[in-house]
């Protein structure tokens, strides 16, 4: 989200000037209201920030999250769960949060809150970051406890709001493709079990029903937390994906998607080329910009 024209360290806001350090108070994140696994992959791009630059993290609760019955309780139960804002400030009473935009334009006020709805462009560039910051989340995780008595594949994939959606069919895995992936999953790791993870009824995925186990239209907590505790994980393009891949201590086979790949992450073939090996490139380009920018050049969900 934050580009900085010039280089720095995690030293922080070394590079700002002295009044800008005195303008900048912190960071938080806050406007999404999409699902869940959206929200908290947004929050963790905020807290990785963060941790990078030495800039606080003021946080920002949950008001309302989609595909539940009642948004706002649905919003408290994901706060809940995921506990992000344990020992963490919300935004002071009276201090005036402002958006990136308006802090570019040399704002130079009293001491403001910087609110955005993500940080996404930013922890791109430092993928290699999230594996610190997610042995600090995983503690604070209240989830329900999921435990697999033999060694298990957790397939993710995403049906509900994509299937027979022009607009999302982008996010679409095919029961071809995901067939593809899991073949190549178990030439790695054979003998285990493979559990998808979805919504539907197993006749919905074809082949697949022929050797898979389903756990379908489950509770979304415990659907993620076994993703999360599954001895290998296969993502879908989610980021409810993403956030288990992230939390996982298993290995995780990633399908690309406009979110990049942890560097100890397996990539998988793009569809329609099942039989390449070669890796996908997520090469970033170098932060050379002396001063805050907001961007949204990608379609982050």
């Amino acid at each position: 989200m934050f580009l900085f024209k010039r280089n720095f360290t995690q030293r922080g806001m070394q590079n700002f000037s002295a009044q800008a350090k005195k303008s900048l108070l912190g960071i938080t994140c806050v406007g999404k209201q999409d699902g869940g696994g959206a929200q908290v992959h947004a929050v963790m791009s905020a807290l990785l920030f963060s941790r990078v630059t030495g800039i606080p993290y003021f946080h920002s609760p949950f008001r309302r999250v989609e595909h539940g019955r009642d948004a706002e309780a649905f919003a408290a139960e994901w706060e809940a769960a995921f506990n992000l804002g344990f020992s963490k400030p919300c935004v002071p009473h009276g201090v005036p949060t402002i958006s990136a935009g308006a802090f570019n334009k040399e704002y130079r006020g009293v001491p403001a809150v910087v609110a955005e709805q993500h940080f996404h462009n930013f922890a791109e560039r430092h993928l290699g970051m999230y594996p610190a910051l997610a042995e600090e989340l995983r503690a604070r995780l209240l989830l329900p406890q999921r435990t697999f008595e033999r060694p298990t594949i957790a397939v993710h994939i995403r049906r509900g709001d994509v299937v027979g959606n022009p607009a999302a069919a982008q996010r679409l895995t095919s029961n071809a493709t995901a067939l593809d992936n899991i073949k190549r999953v178990l030439a790695d790791r054979p003998g285990h079990r493979v559990v998808v993870f979805s919504q539907g009824e197993p006749s919905d995925f074809g082949m697949l029903a022929e050797f898979c186990e389903f756990e379908l239209n489950s509770d979304i907590f415990a659907t993620v937390s076994g993703m999360i505790a599954a001895d290998c994980l296969i993502m879908a393009k989610s980021s409810l994906s993403y956030v288990a891949g992230l939390l996982s201590k298993g290995a995780v086979y990633y399908e690309p998607f406009w979110h990049g790949p942890i560097p100890s992450w397996h990539v998988l073939p793009r569809a329609g080329a099942a039989h390449a090996r070669s890796p996908v490139s997520f090469a970033a380009p170098a932060l050379t910009a002396w001063r805050l920018r907001s961007r949204r050049s990608k379609p982050w969900d």
